[in-house]
């Protein structure tokens, strides 16, 4: 239990309390404590019943949730039942899937990601034209249309420089977070 579910147990135990009560109670930061509880009262955890938040008349709260309720801590949080996903964006989530893979698809990404077709697409063009993955396109040779339906290029992960995803940088290139450096877009099949 982390010292923000501590600081709520303690308060859902007490009629009315202050910040530094809290504070003190759980071995908290001061700040910290004030934020954490700023962000209940946003969530309609807690109430302000008296004060005005000044020195000698600080904000006197009490919590106004059930005692069943329990607001989320941490990264994430929901809408409904659903959980929304924080931290990772979906660049990161595509770079996570071709570190692991190696050799991936499309297809596979969007189904191990949830990251839109169009976005991945996007996002390996620009790898590839700064260089870190090449496509593995199907060949045409002697194929109809009917039989070239569903074929996939394999996109092949060439420069492996990290955990943490190349930012792309529309007009420039891609900066590595890893490196520290900026990978400028090359010439790919006669387009820049």
């Amino acid at each position: 239990m982390n010292k923000h579910e501590l600081a709520w147990n303690y308060m859902k135990q007490k009629d009315c309390f202050l910040v530094s009560e809290v504070a003190n109670a759980v071995d908290m930061d001061i700040e910290l404590c004030r934020k954490s509880i700023k962000r209940l009262e946003e969530k309609g955890c807690v109430q302000v019943i008296s004060g005005i938040g000044v020195a000698g008349r600080p904000f006197v709260y009490k919590v106004i949730a059930s005692n069943d309720a329990k607001p989320q801590f941490g990264r994430g949080g929901t809408v409904g039942n659903k959980r929304l996903r924080k931290g990772k964006t979906g660049q990161q989530l595509i770079w996570n899937s071709l570190r692991i893979n190696r050799v991936a698809t499309v297809s596979m990404i969007v189904a191990v990601t949830q990251v839109s077709e169009r976005t991945v697409y996007r996002y390996l063009n620009s790898l590839e034209k700064a260089g870190y993955v090449s496509c593995r396109r199907p060949s045409r040779e002697n194929k109809s249309n009917q039989e070239r339906i569903g074929e996939e290029g394999a996109w092949v992960l060439r420069r492996e420089t990290g955990p943490k995803a190349p930012i792309l940088r529309r007009s420039e290139g891609f900066w590595d977070q890893n490196e520290q450096k900026l990978y400028p877009f090359q010439q790919v099949g006669g387009q820049e």
